[in-house]
């Protein structure tokens, strides 16, 4: 949720989901899906950098969709954007 609302900092207007991904060498990563097509990993990491956030919960990396995946309830569809993160980073 942290992250979510670090990256509505930077890119208001948009939606923003932020998933776990194993990974080899750390355990898990952090990817952000978001809305913005101008979203980067470097823009966000700067403003947590001059915003005191530790670098660790910066995303280590940002997939841009066009529509965040929702439940029929309209709250995230973790699951699926789980799905569409792996097979960006395929």
């Amino acid at each position: 949720g942290q992250v979510e609302a670090l990256a509505a900092k930077v890119w208001p207007g948009f939606g923003h989901v932020v998933v776990t991904l194993p990974d080899k060498k750390k355990g898990e990563q952090l990817v952000l899906l978001t809305e913005d097509a101008k979203a980067s990993r470097g823009e966000l990491g700067s403003f947590a950098k001059s915003q005191g956030v530790p670098a660790l919960m910066v995303p280590g990396s940002v997939i841009h969709i066009d529509k965040l995946p929702l439940l029929g309830s309209g709250k995230i569809d973790f699951a699926t954007a789980r799905k569409m993160a792996e097979e960006h980073l395929k």
